[in-house]
């Protein structure tokens, strides 16, 4: 499996709740990172773990898997989870062909500041 697979295995294993399944993907020192709140998960099974208690009624959509040409593999995901709407830039460092590092930049969907309007951009939209 490439890495780009490993990645979009990694996803579709977390929606399947398969947690078993994607520790297999992990070396066993693997490393979590979460820059936007400060916190980090030491190894594979702490970083596993902290996906499997969140709060159930969760749903990930991939929206991108990209290999950069430094080796590392970029991930873009969205979670919704009931009305909430979360958007998640990750980044990848393999050793081999088991992910060593992830780094997550997580951001909530929210309604931007008044300001940014069609009536005073012109060319404007939002979904």
């Amino acid at each position: 499996m490439s890495c780009v697979e490993t990645v979009h295995a990694l996803w579709q294993r977390f929606e399947a709740r398969d947690w078993a399944g994607a520790r297999t993907l992990l070396r066993d020192d693997a490393k979590l990172h979460w820059p936007t709140s400060g916190e980090h998960f030491d190894d594979a099974d702490a970083a596993i773990k902290v996906q499997a208690i969140y709060p159930e009624g969760w749903a990930i959509r991939v929206i991108e898997v990209n290999a950069l040409a430094d080796g590392r593999v970029h991930s873009a995901i969205e979670v919704t989870h009931g009305e909430h709407r979360f958007f998640a830039n990750s980044l990848f460092r393999f050793d081999g062909a088991l992910i060593a590092d992830i780094t997550e930049y997580w951001a909530t969907f929210e309604a931007p500041p008044a300001w940014r309007s069609a009536e005073s951009i012109g060319a404007y939209r939002r979904d």
